[in-house]
């Protein structure tokens, strides 16, 4: 009789008694998702939306100012189309609500998410009611009409715009 070659099936390396290739799939699936929900709460985390009528409109349409660049980014000069006429606004101006003064985005770079700067100036209109999305560090409201703050509320949308 003739010998036969008898092999013992392959077992699939285990750790914890889950199977690598396995795990490995739950893992990706798991890091994704955190990745995700980190994505999802840095677009929304300090957004709000209010109800402002303007007052009045004391920035340049172009603007940004200088920064001395970095890992991702190079050295730029600060430009502007024009000075605002109330200095204390600022390099670049702001636009003044019932809500206090609202910051708009530079001009460059291009925001990823929002309107540009362009875009939200061209829109707003001395006398006219707007809703906006605002970044700020808390919700803005009637009573800070007025007050000097250091981070100015940001506006990145305007949402709707009311008849003037």
């Amino acid at each position: 009789m003739a010998k036969q070659d008898i092999q013992a099936p392959e077992q699939e390396e285990t750790i914890f008694t889950i199977p690598v290739s396995r795990l490995i799939l739950w893992l990706s699936l798991a890091a994704g998702a955190m990745v995700l929900i980190v994505a999802i709460w840095a677009v929304t985390h300090n957004r709000y939306v209010v109800t402002v009528d303007v007052r009045s409109m004391d920035a340049p349409r172009d603007c940004w100012e200088d920064i001395d660049g970095g890992l991702l980014s190079r050295e730029r000069e600060a430009k502007r189309s024009r000075a605002p006429r109330r200095s204390y606004l600022g390099y670049c101006g702001a636009v003044l609500t019932t809500h206090g003064a609202f910051a708009l985005p530079e001009t460059f770079p291009r925001p990823w998410l929002g309107q540009t700067r362009a875009d939200i100036y061209n829109r707003l209109h001395r006398g006219c009611r707007y809703d906006l999305v605002v970044t700020a560090d808390k919700r803005p409201s009637r009573r800070d009409a007025g007050k000097s703050r250091r981070n100015r509320p940001q506006i990145r949308r305007i949402m709707f715009s009311y008849p003037c």
